[in-house]
């Protein structure tokens, strides 16, 4: 049997109710002392308070006192099928980069992986500020996971596969493109103008305003970026990064010096 989480198991619920240590305590007739105490360690809740305890969070003793097994990777496989069954259209991604958020913290807190469940305290996955992330990183021999603002990576390094020359040529001809100022500049500002709608093109003057760069200079740095092209009403180009590499400018911003 693992050891008795029962102080984490109440902070972890507790927050997960929006309820303060203050407001638990008012239900429970105790101080907010108890409470902070039970929370950290020191000691635990008196017997007779575990039903009300249970009760309050809506769940079982077993919960409560972390004995309950648990899930198989299966039954949480279907729980989250059935979450993005349920929500709707426009809440996908948000929704899949908090739960990968959530698997980046497992990774990160507490020394990596001697404290499990990780901190309590953080829980950054619900958090407003989930897209303000500074930078994180964890590499060990299993796998590594990085986090900053709305970039998330996570690697298998037990499954990975040394590349192919192909690939690696494939690869060095992606970044060599793109290994100019100018062109990183207009990759950044078309892809910040489009982003929000796939159905927006721009004009190079637009291009280059945003970028703060001559119209010249823009037109040469969009031979290097994959785009897509359409006529417009005034029989000049309009532009927008192609739809298979709009994963790039974030994709990027992981590989920054630290």
């Amino acid at each position: 049997m693992n050891d008795l989480k029962i102080n984490e198991q109440i902070a972890f619920l507790r927050k997960q109710k929006g309820m303060t240590q203050e407001e638990l305590a008012h239900s429970l007739g105790v101080t907010n002392q108890s409470v902070s105490k039970w929370e950290s360690a020191q000691c635990c809740p008196d017997i007779q308070l575990l039903p009300e305890l249970a009760k309050i969070f809506d769940v079982s003793i077993d919960e409560l006192m972390g004995y309950k097994a648990a899930e198989s990777m299966p039954d949480i496989y279907l729980k989250i099928k059935a979450l993005f069954e349920s929500i709707p259209r426009e809440d996908i991604f948000d929704n899949a980069f908090r739960l990968c958020a959530l698997l980046h913290e497992a990774a990160m807190t507490g020394g990596y992986k001697e404290r499990v469940p990780w901190n309590t305290d953080m829980n950054h996955a619900l958090g407003e500020d989930l897209y303000k992330w500074g930078f994180s990183a964890c590499s060990l021999p299993e796998g590594n996971t990085v986090h900053t603002g709305n970039g998330l990576f996570i690697a298998d390094g037990r499954h990975y596969h040394a590349p192919t020359a192909s690939q690696i040529m494939d690869l060095y001809v992606s970044l060599d493109r793109l290994c100019d100022l100018n062109v990183l500049k207009i990759m950044y500002s078309l892809y910040e103008m489009t982003v929000n709608d796939f159905d927006l093109y721009v004009p190079i003057s637009e291009i280059a305003k945003k970028a703060k760069m001559s119209e010249a200079e823009t037109e040469k740095a969009l031979e290097q970026i994959p785009v897509t092209v359409k006529d417009g009403e005034n029989g000049d180009y309009l532009y927008r990064i192609e739809g298979s590499y709009m994963h790039m400018p974030s994709l990027l911003l992981l590989l920054r010096q630290r």
